[in-house]
């Protein structure tokens, strides 16, 4: 007598992969509860740096651009820098004050006259022809030259005039560089941070990275 095995019902078939996926949804939502619960866990750990920590993380990416360091008062609001821009502040209560630090080579022996009075320019006011009568402030271990100016601002690159405005800029000839601090508000915002932007011309410091120690080396 022969016995012929009949074939699994389509039913059962469909059964059987039904329950192989749930089984697999079940397997993939405990891996999934896992890493969830994992993550929540780790982003609970506090990091804490020494200030020896933060010196290798500040001062060996090289993070001073053009190697200059500043100190900036906590009142001053930091913003992007641009290409022209090395440092780049806001300030005053409406914070629409600008203060803004450059370096542009010097290719001529009056490039600092020649840049001064660009800056007049801007304000529309005379030229000078002598650096002689303009006040000296120290800064990067030399003078710079203050340079001062009130009324419509014409700033240039597109941008609106700004009536009823003053500049106070310091101009520093040092090497083959002119380095630049500029401040630009209404008269009263900049009367009020003048002794700032002075100190604060003051702290900057050119920051020699070749001579800091790499991780490795300590």
């Amino acid at each position: 007598m022969y016995f012929q095995q009949s074939a699994p019902s389509v039913g059962f078939t469909a059964i059987s992969r039904v329950q192989r996926l749930r089984g697999m949804g079940r397997v993939l939502g405990f891996c999934g509860l896992l890493a969830i619960l994992s993550g929540c866990k780790q982003a609970e750990r506090v990091v804490t740096l020494t200030e020896a920590d933060r010196r290798d993380l500040v001062l060996w990416d090289k993070s001073y651009p053009g190697d200059l360091k500043d100190q900036a008062p906590l009142q001053w609001r930091r913003v992007p820098w641009t290409q022209m821009r090395y440092y780049n502040y806001r300030f005053g209560p409406a914070g629409d004050g600008e203060i803004w630090l450059s370096v542009v080579p010097s290719r001529a022996a009056d490039s600092v006259l020649q840049n001064i009075n660009r800056w007049y320019n801007q304000f529309r006011m005379p030229e000078i022809t002598s650096l002689d009568d303009l006040k000296q402030e120290p800064a990067l271990q030399t003078a710079g030259y203050l340079v001062e100016a009130e009324g419509t601002y014409y700033g240039g690159m597109g941008a609106e005039p700004r009536e009823n405005s003053k500049m106070l800029a310091l101009a520093i000839p040092i090497s083959r560089n002119l380095v630049t601090i500029k401040m630009v508000g209404s008269p009263v915002d900049v009367e009020t941070e003048r002794q700032r932007f002075l100190e604060y011309c003051k702290t900057l410091e050119f920051s020699d990275v070749d001579i800091i120690e790499t991780p490795e080396a300590k």
